[in-house]
């Protein structure tokens, strides 16, 4: 809903605090990293060549060798062995498209003219929004860089509660036990589906996002038929499989088959399948697996993994907070005693901080990333095809800023104004078989 007059009472003239705290939680980090390891380039909104239309962003791979080797036949008294016909290389190409994204922020003229100055309020509207609309904006990408292509952001599990007009105004429903709450944002509307490709159910406007709880509340009842299974969906996404970014999920994945931007998987089974662990919910995440990992990536990649290749120096690990719980076992379980210390008092083993390497790599936590995964990124194959950076949209040229149009008969504007923020972008990994995760993780109680 826009921004009224009413929002903004709070930090008019009577408020004696020079410091607001901001109570809404945002999150990024996946994004920062793509952006500053991988390899960020322009590209256009479609090409057209020989009248053919087809995506911009083309990254090539080579799919197949070649020249297999065999026995030779030596010179007989009567014949001379004959050289087989050769063979060679395969390659191909993933193709992409760029998806804009998009959020709008509206503020009344009554609300800018109440905070206008330092004598009238503690901060001025416009600027204030500007900056919270533009980290929002930001939180809603992170949450697609987190998904699987269909531009969806989380699926209720089996073990959520969904609970559908059970309460009022801001409490009217709510989705509690959702893994990867911290990918949506305040009064973000959603679209609910059955399954990836599946027809939507409806809409539903989020509230509040409490990844605490990790529960969304909604101002709206939920659509019929809402349950556990169900998927949610960027508005303005189809939800089919590859129609929105192609975040970690899509390409970080291990299997032969299915499409990823434009190959069809089964074409060269294994070699876009990204090597895993599966932990199948048991079991716990040792410092021995450190070499099970190696070993396994080592036969993605050949003998020369280990010898530390320059364009490796930046892999690192990605995870949910969860797994850096989970792996600080290892430093607890051995339980060491210390004799050198205050004989007096129990001596206080406990550290404060998550530990800043996983596996031997460096690794970024995240509360937007799946608690049940640890993936691994090696940044050299990762293109973030841009066709325009985040900005202020243009409503007309050079002005960022627009009054809105009134939608009753007979009146020209609301009193109020709107702008927003877009990008267009999209996400390919050249090589995901480079990539490596465990999945199944159990999560830790926390």
């Amino acid at each position: 809903m826009p921004v009224t007059e009413l929002a903004y009472e709070a930090v008019e003239l009577e408020a004696f605090v020079d410091q607001i705290p901001d109570y809404q939680a945002r999150f990024n980090k996946l994004q920062q990293r793509l952006m500053k390891d991988g390899k960020k380039v322009p590209i256009s909104n479609m090409t057209s060549a020989g009248g053919v239309q087809r995506q911009p962003l083309r990254v090539p791979f080579r799919a197949q060798g070649g020249a297999g080797i065999q026995q030779f036949a030596a010179d007989t008294s009567s014949s001379i062995a004959m050289w087989p016909r050769g063979t060679g290389s395969t390659t191909d190409a993933f193709v992409a498209a760029p998806v804009r994204i998009i959020n709008t922020c509206e503020i009344s003229n009554l609300t800018q003219q109440a905070t206008d100055g330092k004598d009238r309020g503690l901060v001025k509207v416009n600027k204030e929004e500007m900056k919270q609309s533009l980290r929002s904006f930001e939180n809603g990408i992170e949450g697609l860089f987190n998904g699987d292509g269909s531009g969806t952001i989380a699926s209720i599990p089996s073990t959520a509660t969904v609970s559908s007009g059970s309460g009022a105004g801001a409490q009217t429903s709510y989705i509690s036990g959702l893994t990867t709450v911290a990918g949506f944002t305040d009064q973000q509307v959603i679209q609910i589906l059955p399954a990836v490709g599946g027809t939507a159910l409806g809409t539903a406007t989020i509230s509040y996002v409490d990844p605490v709880a990790q529960t969304l509340w909604f101002s709206t009842v939920l659509p019929a038929g809402t349950a556990t299974g169900n998927i949610l969906v960027v508005m303005g996404a189809t939800g089919a499989a590859g129609s929105s970014i192609y975040g970690s999920k899509y390409w970080i994945a291990n299997g032969s088959t299915g499409t990823i931007a434009g190959i069809n998987k089964a074409l060269y089974p294994g070699r876009l399948s990204t090597p895993t662990i599966n932990l199948n919910g048991s079991g716990a995440i040792t410092s021995a697996m450190a070499q099970r990992i190696e070993a396994l990536i080592a036969r993605a990649r050949g003998d020369g993994h280990g010898e530390e290749e320059p364009d490796d120096a930046n892999e690192f690990y990605y995870t949910n907070f969860a797994q850096g719980v989970a792996a600080s076992n290892n430093y607890y379980n051995p339980g060491i005693t210390r004799l050198d210390q205050d004989v007096d008092t129990v001596v206080d083993t406990s550290k404060k901080f998550m530990q800043k390497t996983l596996f031997g790599r460096p690794v970024v936590y995240s509360s937007t990333a799946d608690p049940t995964q640890i993936q691994r990124f090696n940044p050299k194959d990762w293109y973030v095809g841009v066709l325009f950076d985040t900005r202020l949209h243009e409503w007309t040229p050079g002005n960022t800023i627009a009054p809105t149009p009134a939608a009753t008969s007979g009146y020209t504007y609301y009193d109020s104004i709107t702008f927003g923020y877009e990008c267009g972008l999209q996400l390919v990994c050249s090589d995901p078989k480079d990539q490596f995760y465990v999945q199944g993780c159990p999560v830790p109680q926390i």
